[in-house]
């Protein structure tokens, strides 16, 4: 797939080239010329449409060195803890499952340790290269981002790329939360995820038979308190385009700065899930109530081993 994209951008940056010797551009600067070739070249990866299929750009030469970079960024913003995995065996056991991340927060710092395969333990129970990230459409609409996310096989979260994928044996992760829970993002004693009416992934998750895993990381939303300014209009502009205008505020009120939350991902056993090709409401929801309680359960028995006692869970 890269090597038929890059001889479709070199062809491209070639015809433009051509096009660009002729009498009518004589005027125009030589770095203007070479600046329009190479955003013309990029076109044919960015309008590919890679993002709605089976991760084909995933490229694990290309992801490694994005990996240790966020690895190393990570490591030194910010303090994990080592992931504690209830039933490693039966979730290495599992040919396919959806990774479930909860809490959102701010950052979604969670879901990327997972999509940058962070913890080994993890990664060994749960390969990243077999598993691909659902993520937010509007982040592939991202000159060079988009090149990144797609060699670390994320994929647009819409319905008929998730049927894709999971056909083709991947498996998934996914924060179903998504922007919404972003904006409710708030230190302090009572985490908020949304999950009661987001039932998309049991959906899927019954279609195609594949188990959901619960997976909690406890600090992630005690990073930064998040401002209210402007919250009515920041609510509308979530709802109405899917982009969640985030302003989190760090110790002392300092704009972006984290406080020094230790983070700690506890991944629960693997939920099975019969297969029913066309689940009814009554089924998605039986089966939504059983991951709800799995997960409440999960965040019982680990908050204050992970040092949040004082937090409770709030599922709106």
């Amino acid at each position: 797939m890269e090597h038929s994209l890059l001889l479709r951008s070199a062809g491209v940056a070639t015809v433009t080239a051509a096009i660009l010797q002729a009498p009518w551009f004589a005027s125009f600067p030589s770095r203007s010329k070479a600046l329009l070739c190479l955003l013309l070249a990029y076109l044919p990866s960015y309008l590919d449409r890679s993002e709605f299929k089976t991760a084909p750009r995933r490229s694990q030469a290309l992801a490694r060195p994005v990996r240790a970079c966020f690895r190393a960024f990570v490591q030194r913003v910010f303090t994990v803890e080592k992931t504690v995995l209830e039933a490693a065996d039966k979730l290495a056991s599992c040919k396919q499952c959806i990774l479930a991340v909860h809490p959102h927060g701010v950052l979604s710092l969670d879901h990327l340790l997972t999509v940058i395969a962070f913890d080994s333990d993890l990664d060994r129970a749960a390969p990243q290269c077999r598993r691909s990230a659902l993520s937010a459409g509007v982040l592939f609409k991202l000159p060079v981002l988009r090149e990144v996310l797609l060699w670390t096989g994320c994929i647009d979260a819409g319905g008929k790329t998730v049927d894709a994928c999971l056909k083709a044996g991947l498996s998934l992760s996914v924060v179903p939360g998504g922007e919404r829970e972003q904006l409710l993002a708030q230190r302090g004693p009572l985490e908020c995820i949304v999950l009661k009416k987001r039932k998309g992934f049991v959906k899927y998750a019954l279609r195609h038979g594949v188990a959901l895993v619960p997976v909690y990381c406890f600090g992630e939303a005690q990073l930064y308190h998040q401002s209210q300014f402007l919250i009515h209009f920041r609510s509308w502009v979530q709802r109405r385009i899917g982009i969640a205008l985030v302003l989190p505020l760090g110790p002392g009120g300092l704009p972006g700065i984290p406080f020094p939350s230790p983070l700690r991902m506890v991944v629960g056993a693997p939920l099975e899930m019969p297969r029913i090709e066309q689940p009814t409401e009554a089924q998605i929801s039986e089966h939504h109530a059983r991951y709800m309680a799995e997960l409440e359960g999960l965040f019982k028995r680990h908050n204050t081993a992970a040092g949040y006692g004082h937090v409770q869970l709030q599922m709106v």
